[in-house]
């Protein structure tokens, strides 16, 4: 019995606790000037948007957000969802990730050429869902990595698979589930999965 109600007890202490102390740091993130970057990089980043917390704990990882570079007139941009498809400057990307920090990673593939004019303007996902003519960071890269460059950087989890020790029961979870009409059965990728593929190496 004791031993019940302590295992109880250290289950209601882990919900208890703030979204950003059950995060499991992957690795250290930059924080200098990118010094190079090659178009299909990814960049990945800790959001500081409202969903960004519920996406850290769902998925135990900082990472909450990426994008893929796209060279612009000789410059680099990221592409990245926001409210629909954009392309934003490098610098005004990592600036906006919390305290300025990202993680870099590249393909071993060369002179990587992205098609993205037909992406942007396109509505951000909302539900997570694929083949809907919508998208959201994670399935943005893996869509182009998979269709442009023929390599499938991850294999789709169930959104099940993503909520660990009893995060499901959150409400906010729960909530923010049920209002996009997201269920457990659907297939999804999540920016950590990107960032943890053997087709990806550190850029530092």
């Amino acid at each position: 019995m004791k031993k019940t109600l302590m295992i109880l007890g250290i289950i209601l202490f882990i919900l208890a606790l703030p979204f950003s102390s059950m995060v499991m740091e992957t690795m250290t993130a930059q924080t200098d000037p990118v010094k190079e970057v090659r178009e299909g990089d990814v960049i990945f980043q800790t959001s500081q948007s409202q969903q960004s917390p519920l996406i850290q704990i769902a998925t135990r990882s900082k990472i909450s957000h990426c994008g893929i570079i796209v060279m612009k007139n000789g410059k680099p941009y990221v592409l990245e969802t926001l409210k629909t498809l954009v392309v934003t400057p490098l610098d005004k990307f990592i600036a906006r990730g919390e305290g300025g920090k990202y993680w870099l990673k590249r393909s071993n593939k060369e002179n990587i050429k992205i098609k993205y004019g037909s992406y942007l303007g396109k509505p951000y996902d909302l539900a997570f869902k694929f083949d809907n003519g919508k998208f959201y960071c994670s399935e943005l890269i893996y869509d182009i990595y998979k269709n442009q460059l023929g390599i499938e950087l991850c294999e789709p989890k169930k959104v099940s698979d993503y909520l660990i020790l009893g995060t499901d029961k959150l409400p906010q979870i729960e909530k923010a589930m049920k209002k996009r009409g997201i269920t457990k059965e659907q297939y999804a990728v999540a920016p950590v999965d990107i960032f943890e593929s053997d087709y990806l190496e550190d850029v530092k």
